[in-house]
């Protein structure tokens, strides 16, 4: 079976325009259908389009026109531009003057004209067409450890809901922290272990380079600070408000188009600390004014 002296081949998802949207693009910008052409050049033309790790998409071009041969690759945020260029591409490599003459001409008159055949109108993506600027809503499961506000090292996880949109984030989440110990010097058998949970409300500038994002995040913590005692007949549990402001670095990867990797490093300030004492002794333990942290997790994006 003979090839057509015009063959277009493109293969698309279901987000994009299909082949036939292609082609009907193709003849738009050259003014008329291309079985219409009196003498057609030998033209083939190949794309094949997917979405990158990065959200983008991408498409191959491969165009021959007799024995000449070129190959570009594009990447486009909106699919619809990718066939849009492809079909650019073909029309210039088949009749430049025809396309120049198109798109120099004014917009055509509201009464329809006669014409020998009517293109199929390509099928249009509801999809590709969403505001560029959507709102990112993601979820992301931390884990890491803390010096401060409870006594020396302590490990902590945690759980943040963000939405993000261009450059800015604002998040909502909590973590606890447990494993602290306080005690007293000359007393070491009489002592709490403590243990901290608190809700926090962030925001974040998120400047980012393709895969990469830096974001820089500034928040307010709130939450329960709990000791247990031991040493001492009849030892209580007793609770007290923590709070503080918290400040620090991330850098995140997007390993695909919905999980990221999320490393963390902080620094805290107390601005509300509780005061725990074993019966009639003196001070038992108040968190430090400043304290560190550092975690990792998983972002997925909803």
């Amino acid at each position: 079976m003979a090839i057509p002296p015009i063959d277009i081949q493109w293969e698309a998802p279901g987000e994009c325009p299909d082949a036939q949207g292609v082609r009907a693009a193709i003849e738009r910008l050259l003014g008329r259908p291309l079985e219409t052409l009196a003498a057609p050049p030998n033209v083939r033309a190949s794309g094949k389009v997917r979405k990158n790790d990065a959200g983008n998409w991408e498409v191959k071009v491969e165009l021959a026109v007799g024995e000449r041969v070129e190959s570009d690759d594009l990447v486009a945020k909106r699919c619809s531009a990718l066939a849009d260029a492809m079909a650019l591409k073909v029309a210039l490599a088949i009749d430049p003057l025809a396309v120049a003459n198109s798109m120099s001409q004014p917009p055509p008159s509201p009464a329809p004209a006669p014409a020998p055949r009517t293109a199929p109108a390509p099928r249009r993506d509801t999809t590709s067409e969403r505001p560029k600027h959507v709102p990112a809503l993601a979820l992301r499961f931390v884990g890491g450890f803390a010096l401060g506000p409870l006594p020396a090292a302590t490990p902590g996880v945690g759980l943040y809901a963000s939405i993000t949109r261009r450059s800015l984030r604002a998040e909502l989440g909590g973590e606890a922290f447990w494993g602290g110990v306080a005690h007293y010097a000359e007393l070491p058998n009489v002592g709490a272990k403590l243990q901290l949970f608190v809700g926090s409300v962030r925001g974040c500038a998120t400047p980012a380079s393709g895969a990469w994002t830096f974001p820089v995040c500034a928040g307010l913590e709130l939450g329960l600070m709990r000791a247990n005692g031991y040493g001492v007949q009849d030892t209580k549990q007793t609770s007290g408000l923590w709070g503080g402001l918290v400040i620090g670095p991330a850098v995140q990867l997007h390993l695909t188009g919905r999980l990221s990797v999320w490393l963390e490093t902080a620094a805290s300030v107390t601005l509300l600390a509780p005061e725990f004492h074993m019966r009639n002794l003196d001070t038992l333990y108040t968190p430090p004014t400043a304290g560190a942290r550092a975690s990792v997790g998983f972002e997925t994006t909803l």
